[in-house]
């Protein structure tokens, strides 16, 4: 037995170092071609690069804060130094670096938290910022394909194999986007180099289905591993420059703090920065050569303790890292989000998505989208004339002018049909009509995983409450409905206190727990329990109405909102106030329960000396 293992293990390392080797060709392959890649990926990583980091975009005041253009490009230029003493990629590892923001929602993570607890109501799954970024390009932009034209044009003496090789390794730089979410740290990065296209693709589908699954993937390279870590020594020194700069810190009579006080100063100098070097940067109030100095030391640390493999720091610097980063969630990012956000943002995007997944469902859009499926449609037989009838849509709403006109006499009744739409209206259908069976197959799977994931989760949940008597309070939050998730629950608990009135409960164990899981599971899924759960098509309406909702950047968002009406304009007006001018910024902030969450992981895994605790 032990020669076996032996055997086995070393026929595991053999494995490894030839995954290994072949990773590194793959992008020593993609490294030739760096500027095309990024030229393609620069025209999608517009969107967001004016939004601010920390700091909510709409209340800022001043022109310095941080922005996500800022930010990649600052984690570029970390990554590359590091990569470049590390023998690692550069040139891919930098490109990974400038656009892994590029999925971000309106208002950072508040926008992507507040959908997601949207669709938890409806047993619909998660956003998750890294995923939307390369799911959007991967399956809506068929990013692919566009850098293979790209490479085409500047490289015409590159044949149909060497082309075929570099697509089939571009899926490199998206698992670099889609593992790039660093909020909760980790004690060292080391690749999945056995991880495949196949298990990419998988991992960018449990993002969405299944809650908090994006923190526990792993990046298919050490450049990737690179690029996580660099996230966080980036955006922790600019959090505490945006904080100060902004007027989020306050004491605790409420006045601005803009100096960086004993708290910080204490994890400053034993970072190795000198209390001369602050109290100058207190007495200029300008903190940027503070926020260098602390990269710089991250960055060599990161350099002393790193191979090719692994991607770490000491223990000591990324504790301290750790702490500052706590700090900064205690005195700035805590304060971000106010009530008056919480209360009108979450109940206006559920109008938003009620209304376009209407569209969606009244247009038949999902049948137009799928007749690029070469007729493999998956709808019933009722629908073909609707489909049929809407056939042109497609055609019209994607025209360059984005007017929609009748290219025939005998097709201008349902051209007049679609040119009754706001214009509004008509930039999500272009929008969703960009999605090909493929996307659409995507979503489909999505919600099915969703909808188990919620079911579990629901049935634990009342399990637990039954087994233990415990009363079911109904999970609330301010600006947010859980109407149906609650309903669900409660009626659980109801089942699972009846099997317990009969003695069905003896002897429960994981085998009944799965086989309940798949009974509710099927049962959904053929529509026999409505009073509960929605129609399959309706599940896709809403996903469809949220991923353009996530789309959308934070100009975009805050217009939108006002040209339907979902807020009036003393409601801008106060949405917009800037954190200096809110003199009870205490009373007034509200501390979302993803929030709560994410930054109690933080704290939890602050301390990296020895195990992570």
């Amino acid at each position: 037995m032990k020669i076996k293992n032996t055997i086995k293990e070393f026929q595991g390392r053999v494995v490894d170092k030839t995954k290994q080797f072949k990773r590194q060709l793959e992008l020593k392959r993609l490294e030739k071609y760096a500027n095309e890649i990024d030229m393609v990926l620069t025209i999608y990583n517009k969107k967001s690069c004016d939004e601010t980091m920390m700091v909510k975009g709409l209340r800022r005041s001043s022109g310095e804060t941080t922005v996500r253009k800022t930010h990649q490009e600052d984690v570029e230029k970390i990554t590359k130094e590091i990569a470049k003493k590390l023998g690692l990629n550069e040139q891919i590892v930098g490109i990974m670096a400038k656009h892994h923001d590029i999925g971000h929602t309106f208002l950072g993570h508040s926008g992507e938290w507040w959908i997601s607890n949207i669709q938890e109501d409806d047993g619909l799954g998660n956003v998750c910022h890294n995923a939307v970024g390369a799911r959007e390009l991967v399956y809506t932009e068929h990013i692919y394909e566009q850098i293979i034209e790209k490479i085409k044009v500047h490289n015409p003496e590159v044949g149909p194999k060497e082309l075929g090789k570099i697509k089939d390794a571009l899926w490199l730089i998206m698992d670099g986007i889609n593992t790039h979410n660093g909020e909760t740290p980790e004690k060292e990065y080391i690749p999945d180099i056995r991880k495949e296209e196949k298990d990419f693709e998988l991992e960018m589908l449990k993002c969405y289905g299944i809650k908090g699954y994006d923190r526990t993937i792993k990046p298919a390279t050490a450049e990737a591993c690179l690029m996580r870590l660099a996230d966080q020594i980036s955006y922790i020194p600019l959090d505490m420059v945006d904080g100060l700069r902004e007027g989020l810190v306050r004491d605790k009579d409420g006045n601005i703090v803009d100096t960086l006080d004993e708290d910080y100063i204490q994890i400053l100098t034993a970072l190795g920065i000198d209390k001369v070097e602050i109290d100058v940067a207190n007495k200029e109030k300008s903190y940027l050569k503070i926020a260098e100095r602390l990269k710089e030391i991250f960055v060599n640390d990161v350099i002393a303790n790193s191979t090719k493999g692994k991607i770490t720091m000491s223990p000591e610097i990324m504790t301290l890292m750790n702490e500052l980063r706590n700090l900064n969630n205690q005195k700035a990012v805590n304060h971000v989000i106010l009530k008056e956000d919480q209360e009108t943002y979450p109940p206006a995007i559920r109008k938003l998505r009620d209304k376009y997944s209407k569209i969606f469902m009244e247009e038949y859009l999902e049948d137009v989208i799928e007749q690029e499926n070469d007729g493999k449609s998956e709808t019933i037989d009722t629908l073909k004339k609707e489909r049929e009838s809407h056939s042109l849509l497609k055609k019209t709403m994607l025209s360059s002018n984005g007017a929609v006109k009748a290219e025939t006499a005998d097709e201008s009744g349902k051209s007049e049909q679609f040119g009754a739409y706001s214009e509004n209206d008509k930039r999500f259908i272009r929008y969703v009509l960009k999605s090909d069976a493929r996307d659409l197959q995507f979503t489909r799977r999505s919600a099915k995983m969703a909808l188990k994931e919620s079911i579990a989760e629901e049935l634990d949940i009342a399990r637990d409450h039954a087994l233990n008597q415990k009363v079911y309070h109904d999970k609330e939050e301010l600006g947010l409905d859980y109407t149906n998730k609650n309903a669900r629950i409660k009626s659980y608990i109801a089942y699972y206190i009846r099997q317990l009135n009969n003695g069905n409960m003896i002897g429960y164990n994981e085998e009944n727990r799965r086989s309940e899981i798949e009974t509710i599971y099927k049962a959904v899924l053929t529509g026999k329990l409505p009073e509960y759960y929605e129609d399959k098509r309706i599940r896709v309406a809403k996903l469809m109405a949220d991923k353009y909702i996530a789309s959308l950047n934070d100009s975009e968002f805050i217009q939108l909102l006002e040209e339907e009406k979902l807020v009036s304009q003393d409601q801008v007006e106060s949405l917009t106030r800037k954190y200096k001018d809110i003199e009870d910024l205490q009373d007034e902030v509200y501390i979302q329960s993803n929030w709560k969450t994410v930054s109690q992981a933080q704290k939890d895994h602050t301390t990296v000396q020895g195990e992570v605790k």
